[in-house]
């Protein structure tokens, strides 16, 4: 059976080498839609051709970013329709799969009793040393998350603008599905490595940048619940150890 990874990619230069070489070990195409970048992110996807088979689409987006003026749903259900693959893994660009993944990929894949995967999902918060928890009020961390499904069973994201949502044929929820639980971990390192915070990517103004301006306070308590964090007792991916070695950032190197 044939993998497809589908992720669509906006100025992301500090992700896309760390991305492709680890899909690429598992996934037998990666689906792209660039949204416009201005920085280093398509030299990159260029250069890593060779890696795996590539397929770039361009849709430029317009408007304010990370708002409902981005038609996010348009751009996920035109990436799922391209995949060729049995199974669809909408990875996004800041995730990565522990190495297990390539290990355990076929015996997921073969189970013919499900027909979409959950998988445990680690949010890393300041640096790649410390993940963010779940608190009273605020339980949107380190928790279960969909992220892989058979390909003929009609799923695709619901109309809707930013932050959309999968669900089933004709509408119905994809709780309806048939679905399983792999123990293999997905990083999400979108707050922990390069910029950590993007432009209007502090709407629940929990890192106290209240003009999307300057640099964020890791430290600062929100108002309204609890911002846990927790040490990272595991191990990262093999391409992310590279890369904080390169950078020299690994006071708690594993």
């Amino acid at each position: 059976m044939k993998l497809s990874v589908i992720v669509p990619v906006l100025n992301e230069e500090t992700f896309v080498p760390l991305y492709i070489e680890s899909v690429s070990r598992f996934a037998n195409e990666i689906i792209i839609v660039d949204g416009g970048s201005t920085d280093g992110t398509l030299k990159h996807i260029e250069r890593l051709q060779n890696l795996c088979s590539i397929r770039l689409f361009r849709f430029q987006q317009i408007g304010m970013p990370y708002t409902e003026d981005w038609n996010e749903s348009l751009v996920r259900n035109f990436l799922i329709d391209q995949a060729q693959g049995d199974w669809i893994m909408n990875l996004d660009i800041d995730e990565l799969m522990d190495d297990r993944f390539k290990e355990v990929l076929p015996q997921l894949m073969g189970n013919k009793e499900v027909d979409i995967y959950q998988f445990p999902f680690v949010n890393f918060w300041g640096d790649p040393w410390t993940i963010r928890i779940n608190s009273p009020g605020d339980e949107r961390w380190s928790n279960d998350i969909t992220r892989m499904w058979r390909t003929n069973k009609g799923i695709r994201y619901r109309d809707e603008k930013h932050h959309c949502t999968l669900e089933a044929a004709e509408g119905k929820s994809i709780w309806s599905i048939p679905r399983g639980r792999s123990d293999v971990f997905i990083y999400h390192y979108h707050y922990a490595l390069g910029r950590k915070i993007k432009f209007n990517d502090n709407r629940r103004r929990d890192v106290n940048l209240l003009e999307n301006e300057g640099m964020p306070d890791w430290s600062y308590q929100h108002s309204e619940y609890e911002i846990a964090t927790a040490p990272f007792q595991g191990q990262h991916p093999e391409v992310v150890r590279r890369h904080l070695k390169a950078i020299g950032f690994e006071p708690h190197s594993n």
